[in-house]
């Protein structure tokens, strides 16, 4: 077998998950506090089947993917139950499979009074779920809540240590670490929304980029293999 044909296949499968972490990306370019999805890349050491021409061979592999947590633009609403992070923190709601950290801020207040995300999950505070009394509410950029100047709860603001791999759960939460610790230093912003830090431009840019060199690849392995292919049929004519 031609031994071009395994770098080239590696390359091949990269570039398809590339692509699909771009479009996934470009996909959630209007998803509130939505942050992109980043591919780290490789390699790895494999020896090729066959009697080996130069020992050990080094092919690409796709490593891992890691969210980057860059700041994404603010942008006002004007709605006060809009509340928007700025710096490295996050809030935490309260999901049916555990608390989850959060950025998205696009919160609703439940018929109960209980302040929930778009998905109808409580909110937490430094008391717990947090709950609103009726009548006009105010955020400091502490996360201080008041309800009509009488503060009622907290926003509980957290973050994770240095270092620390956080897991996806979903497009907008992020599993809870064992650890996590109080972000005094983060800045809330009531009537404001953290946008998507995804540059649909750039990415869009990149997928024509990564296309080209993906459909390269299948040219580049239809030939190894045509060649192949003729090889064989030739060595069938000599015996």
């Amino acid at each position: 077998m031609n031994r071009g044909i395994y770098p080239a296949l590696a390359g091949a499968i990269i570039l398809e998950r590339r692509l699909d972490v771009l479009s996934h990306n470009v996909g959630n370019v209007h998803t509130t506090g939505f942050k992109k999805d980043v591919p780290a890349f490789g390699t790895i050491l494999a020896r090729v089947a066959g009697p080996p021409l130069a020992g050990i061979d080094l092919f690409p592999q796709l490593a891992t993917v890691r969210p980057d947590f860059s700041q994404g633009a603010l942008r006002q609403t004007g709605h006060p139950l809009d509340v928007a992070l700025e710096g490295d923190g996050f809030f935490v709601v309260q999901t049916a499979s555990g608390d989850r950290l959060f950025r998205g801020g696009r919160f609703v207040r439940h018929a109960s009074g209980t302040l929930v995300t778009s998905t109808g999950d409580p909110v937490m505070g430094k008391k717990g779920p947090i709950t609103l009394p009726p009548g006009e509410m105010t955020v400091d950029r502490t996360g201080t809540i008041r309800v009509n100047n009488v503060v009622v709860d907290q926003f509980r603001l957290v973050r994770a240590p240095e270092g620390t791999m956080l897991q996806k759960a979903g497009d907008l939460y992020w599993r809870m670490p064992e650890q996590t610790e109080p972000d005094p230093a983060v800045q809330v912003h009531q009537g404001m929304i953290e946008q998507s830090n995804v540059d649909a431009s750039l990415d869009l840019v990149e997928m024509i980029k990564v296309t080209r060199g993906y459909e390269q690849m299948q040219k580049a392995i239809r030939t190894m293999d045509e060649m192949t292919g003729q090889a064989i049929q030739i060595g069938r004519i000599q015996r």
